[in-house]
């Protein structure tokens, strides 16, 4: 794929872009996305990474995060059954218990994220096998909260991916188990961790405390993508659980409708967000990690009343088109970028199981906005070479 993006697969196609005669002209009828297409490309995406990890297994977060879009998507997916096994399997290997990391450290939030999956499996089939082990580290995470000091200096969620990894579960512990303590410590942690990082007049949020004040080399604030993108799937996941009446609800709906906001201001003409924020001559190109969390998180907030669907229905189907048109030949995600802490280079062929998952989360929500059609000029810009997409 070097020097070329992917022209944007037919299988999310209902009609074909139809052209004028003049080979320059623009597209005359937007592409629809349906719900069967959609289900088609994300099984595709799915049974990809399900033939990649063939006979390799990890409770991190890079399968937690992958997991839990596998969870919520096989729920719709027309092979969901095939789905949930995998997932069963994988938490049987795990012994439904949440890796430890850093033995240091047992409140690490990037170790509860695989709870996720294991609370998805414990409501379809409740047992306290499935639920003991986490809701134990759980206890552990609470009662650390609980003896730090008011203005405890040293975050316990320093870095702002922990905010999509470790949240989520301990709102749904609440939900499952009828007690707010799980919920509550969240609470305190979260909005410790949202004043430290959350720029207010950008709104978005640094990675961590390293990168406060500090400017990329073209004098732009460093803002990372994936980073930010775990924080609004995050938000989405979270809000799902947790009561309509929590007092700091609102707080939480005001900093999600703030961050989406922004970020669609953000997306490049092609659908897709660059690795830093506000400044995409950084690292020139699209990157599908950040792309496809903000899709998830914007996908939802649609379909929860929190965000207008005339105004942001485009967003997410620029983004969805571009998503699907960047996979690798082998169905796999494509323009990921590895494991890190800051915006970097993507490569076409760049790939990682946890953005299988977003893709996931993806298509869970976007099948209920189905069938939409893609705006002329994303239609446009998603069959053009990869070099004339660069802003």
């Amino acid at each position: 794929m070097t020097g070329t993006r992917l022209l944007i697969t037919t299988s999310i196609l209902i009609s074909l872009v139809i052209r004028s005669i003049s080979q320059a002209g623009p597209p005359m009828v937007s592409p629809t996305i349906s719900s069967a297409q959609i289900i088609k490309d994300a099984d595709e995406t799915a049974d990809a990474q399900l033939t990649a990890l063939a006979g390799k297994f990890s409770a991190n977060w890079i399968w937690g995060a992958m997991e839990v879009g596998y969870s919520k998507f096989s729920h719709v997916s027309t092979k969901g059954g095939n789905y949930s096994d995998a997932l069963t399997a994988w938490a049987q290997k795990a012994d439904w218990t949440p890796p430890t990391s850093k033995k240091s450290n047992l409140v690490l939030a990037d170790d509860f994220c695989i709870g996720q999956t294991f609370l998805d499996l414990y409501v379809a089939h409740p047992s306290s096998a499935k639920i003991d082990p986490l809701r134990k580290r759980l206890d552990l995470f609470v009662e650390t909260i609980k003896a730090e000091p008011e203005n405890a200096p040293k975050l316990t969620w320093w870095w702002c991916d922990a905010l999509f990894m470790a949240p989520p579960v301990l709102a749904r512990m609440s939900a499952i188990t009828k007690d707010p303590k799980y919920i509550d410590a969240m609470d305190t942690e979260y909005w410790r961790t949202a004043a430290s990082l959350y720029d207010r007049e950008e709104h978005l949020f640094y990675r961590d405390g390293r990168f406060v004040g500090q400017k990329d080399e073209n004098g732009k604030k460093i803002f990372w993508s994936r980073g930010n993108g775990w924080v609004l799937g995050g938000l989405a996941s979270l809000l799902q659980y947790m009561p309509a009446d929590y007092p700091s609800r609102r707080k939480y709906v005001a900093l999600f409708k703030e961050m989406a906001a922004r970020l669609a201001s953000l997306q490049s003409a092609d659908g897709t967000w660059h690795p830093s924020l506000i400044d995409p001559k950084l690292f020139d190109g699209p990157e599908t990690s950040g792309t496809s969390l903000f899709t998830y998180g914007i996908a939802w907030g649609i379909n929860n009343n929190l965000l207008d669907r005339q105004t942001y229905l485009p967003v997410v189907a620029r983004a969805w088109s571009a998503i699907i048109s960047d996979r690798r030949p082998d169905g796999l995600p494509g323009y990921v970028e590895g494991v890190a802490d800051r915006p970097k280079a993507v490569t076409a062929d760049g790939t990682q199981p946890y953005t299988t998952g977003s893709i996931l989360l993806d298509a869970t929500e976007i099948l209920k906005l189905a069938p939409i059609e893609v705006p002329k000029a994303a239609a446009a810009t998603a069959t053009a070479p990869y070099a004339d997409k660069r802003d």
